[in-house]
């Protein structure tokens, strides 16, 4: 049924989450995991600013990607996975469309952040963008839901009053 997945990530412990789901649909078809990162400029403090690129910075931002994308990869094939890096120098949706289009992969495997309201307003959102733009099949890995908070004493249950 899957023959590529693809898996963005952002080098965040959230994002790193779709590599286990991933995983698993590769162990049980054995097809190849395609990892990637989405490498792009600062976004400028104040919005008139000009952001001249900057060769070195970007040189040395591939280079932190594919170090990043290898460190991720290392487990997986020494479990038998095949598995290959791409750093892309696109906004993030844009990358993550561009590669899967160009490497005609059948799966995307994204994490979203689960941002809302004015922080989903303001940053957008990714994982949306890419699922929106995208034919092909994508699974979202939502952030982990922490369980409330339980009293440990009885006296949390009572408002105090000096």
């Amino acid at each position: 049924m899957y023959e590529k997945i693809l898996v963005p990530l952002d080098g965040s412990s959230l994002s790193e989450r779709a590599v286990r789901h991933a995983e698993e649909i590769a162990r049980r078809t054995r097809c190849e995991i395609l990892l990637m990162q989405a490498v792009t400029l600062p976004m400028p403090v104040v919005p008139e600013a000009v952001l001249v690129v900057d060769d070195k910075w970007l040189a040395e931002a591939k280079k932190d990607a594919s170090r990043y994308l290898e460190g991720i990869a290392a487990p997986l094939r020494e479990d038998g996975i095949a598995v290959r890096t791409v750093v892309d120098e696109r906004p993030p949706a844009d990358a993550i469309l561009h590669v899967a289009e160009r490497e005609e992969v059948d799966l995307i495997v994204m994490s979203s952040h689960g941002r809302g309201g004015l922080s989903r307003l303001l940053m957008g959102s990714v994982a949306e963008s890419v699922f929106r733009a995208t034919p092909r099949t994508v699974m979202l890995v939502k952030p982990e839901r922490l369980p409330p908070k339980s009293a440990a004493k009885d006296e949390d249950w009572y408002l105090r009053v000096p």
